[in-house]
């Protein structure tokens, strides 16, 4: 998991968690576009490095190998704010705080429509990319089932899950297509929160 460089509010910055963002960020975006422009299989670890400007042994300290390059580095949520969402917050409703969950793993390591659309490209055209996102996500969700779980206790229904996730997904869905237009700025995140808001009102 990529160190987070967000701080509290008036604190300075960690300056190394900013560098290796900004290092762990390069590595993924040159990593698409050599994808996208050679093949999955026309370039190697060794040619990474050189195009991202790190040694191989930096390279290797950040990802295992290319598959995980392309992806970008698994989101993760803070353990406070799964504490928080364990305990019934922050907002007292399961989509609300699944969509809580969601808008701190885009602020991790925000992307803009440009590096969205080519990660899409690579994983569209790779289909062995396409099926490892795909485990990343079963695995974030079930995830996130076993923390509804204790959230929940013996009140607990997979079915009111899986449609709050649905409605989550949905959304995110949706403003991500908007969101690659390039026409509603360079953050998802409110474009998601519009859709959950519009979702909400009509279901009211």
């Amino acid at each position: 998991m990529t160190e987070s460089a967000t701080t509290t509010a008036g604190a300075p910055p960690d300056l190394r968690a900013v560098k290796r963002q900004q290092t762990a960020r390069r590595i993924t975006d040159v990593a698409r576009r050599l994808t996208v422009e050679h093949g999955l299989d026309g370039f190697t670890m060794d040619d990474l490095a050189a195009e991202t400007g790190v040694s191989r042994r930096t390279l290797f300290n950040y990802v295992p190998g290319k598959d995980d390059a392309v992806l970008g580095p698994l989101p993760s949520p803070t353990p406070e704010l799964f504490e928080t969402f364990v305990a019934g917050g922050p907002h007292g409703s399961l989509v609300d705080d699944l969509a809580t969950l969601v808008v701190e793993i885009l602020q991790q390591n925000p992307e803009t429509p440009e590096q969205v659309a080519l990660g899409r490209e690579a994983l569209h055209t790779h289909p062995r990319l396409l099926t490892l996102a795909l485990q990343r996500l079963q695995e974030l969700v079930e995830s996130c089932q076993e923390f509804v779980q204790q959230r929940e206790g013996a009140a607990y229904d997979r079915g009111r899950f899986d449609v709050a996730l649905a409605v989550v997904v949905a959304c995110l869905h949706l403003s991500m297509d908007r969101f690659l237009t390039g026409d509603h700025g360079s953050d998802l995140a409110p474009l998601f929160l519009d859709s959950l808001a519009t979702a909400r009102d009509l279901l009211r």
